[in-house]
């Protein structure tokens, strides 16, 4: 089994950003209307996840073969909560999210905060046109570029007891409430900076120049 799980949802893609993410050897799970992204490119999914409300009939044909893990439409979990599940329980490492964020508010916030259900231990991450979404639950140091920015949000309550160094704005051991603006387009002074907190569950929304 491939250490990396590239999942595909019914969100906004750009091609091109499936010929940069999906590697060789990843595994491609297609949630749902996913699929619909893939028809007309190189890439099949090895398996398709859902209660297949979305998917449409060119996917349905050109992806007969493949393994579908079918749920009924009337179900207490959206249908990336299931792919997530499922990569869980085949012990990925890294998750890649494509698609996930859309025109329908609900959806995107819900794709975004279901990431809190995937274990520490896996890098899972969303990737939406320059953006990468990512969640924090320790110290934690990133690499970027001088001007790169990036915005954090508490999660869960406040993160408290967050201290940011090689930012534009630096924090020392400040508590971060949820619903203010206070983390909102910050930016990298070199290129690696460090943020850690004693307590909460962080955000992360890294704006990438190279993507």
């Amino acid at each position: 089994m491939p250490k990396k799980a590239v999942l595909i949802c019914n969100g906004s893609v750009n091609t091109k950003y499936l010929y940069s993410h999906i590697a060789k050897g990843d595994f491609i799970v297609a949630v749902d209307g996913g699929a619909n992204k893939l028809v007309g490119t190189k890439f099949v999914p090895d398996i398709i996840i859902g209660d297949m409300d979305s998917i449409n009939k060119s996917a349905l044909k050109k992806f007969r073969k493949i393994e579908m893990l079918r749920f009924p439409r009337e179900k207490d979990k959206i249908d990336l909560e299931l792919a997530l599940n499922y990569c869980i329980e085949k012990k990925f490492s890294e998750l890649l999210i494509l698609g996930a964020i859309g025109t329908r508010a609900d959806m995107t916030l819900t794709n975004v905060f279901v990431l809190s259900q995937v274990p520490e231990k896996i890098n899972a991450k969303i990737v939406h046109e320059n953006q990468e979404i990512y969640l924090m639950r320790k110290k934690f140091s990133v690499e970027g570029i001088p001007g790169e920015k990036i915005s954090l949000f508490p999660l869960n309550g406040a993160v408290k007891g967050l201290s940011l160094k090689g930012f534009k704005y630096e924090l020392e051991n400040y508590n971060l409430r949820f619903g203010i603006g206070v983390g909102i387009s910050n930016e990298f002074k070199g290129k690696k900076a460090f943020i850690s907190f004693k307590d909460g569950l962080l955000l992360c929304v890294h704006f990438r120049e190279w993507f």
